[in-house]
């Protein structure tokens, strides 16, 4: 009897619905701490804080190290640009937002402001991002199953979003000659 040769390869990921359930979930959470940063609820906002620190961290890395270059030669260095200055500014904000829930109270000023802040300045990036998938589907398969380890990598280093920002972001950046675009 003839067995046929079976190469044994590890599941990759499915990097479309990864994405989307990140997106999702990033999403879900911001609108969670837009509602309980209103509420002047400091410890939980915090919380939500510190899971939003532990999921887009690993995933910003990868957007920057390969989901964007991915894409750099359908939307131009120059909107990949704009794209590493939008993490810029929300790894700012986090950091600040950080800095204030970690006081253990939230001021009435800043229950008006943070969410402003968080609705105009953050949620826009995941709804953006989501957006970029449209692309994905016209990438050779190759360039997904490379964006599937990448995740992978990523996601098992587990670095969050703050200390990725203050660690590893401009050096890696710097090796790939990619500069932010500044935004205000």
């Amino acid at each position: 009897m003839l067995y046929p040769y079976v190469v044994m390869n590890m599941a990759r990921l499915d990097v479309l619905a990864e994405i989307k359930s990140d997106h999702t979930q990033v999403r879900d959470m911001l609108l969670e701490l837009i509602d309980v940063v209103s509420k002047r609820d400091a410890e939980r906002a915090l919380e939500i804080l510190i899971r939003l620190d532990k999921l887009t961290g690993p995933h910003f890395r990868w957007e920057e190290e390969s989901f964007y270059p991915a894409h750099e030669k359908i939307f131009g260095r120059q909107y990949l640009e704009y794209l590493l200055g939008v993490h810029d500014r929300i790894v700012r904000r986090g950091k600040e937002l950080a800095d204030i829930l970690s006081k253990g109270e939230i001021t009435e000023e800043e229950a008006k402001v943070l969410p402003e802040i968080i609705r105009n300045e953050v949620l826009p990036h995941p709804i953006e991002c989501e957006g970029i998938t449209l692309l994905t589907t016209r990438l050779p398969k190759e360039e997904l199953e490379k964006m599937a380890i990448e995740l992978e990598r990523c996601r098992k280093e587990g670095i969050p979003l703050l200390q990725w920002g203050e660690t590893i972001k401009d050096k890696a950046r710097a090796e790939r000659g990619f500069k932010a675009k500044a935004l205000s």
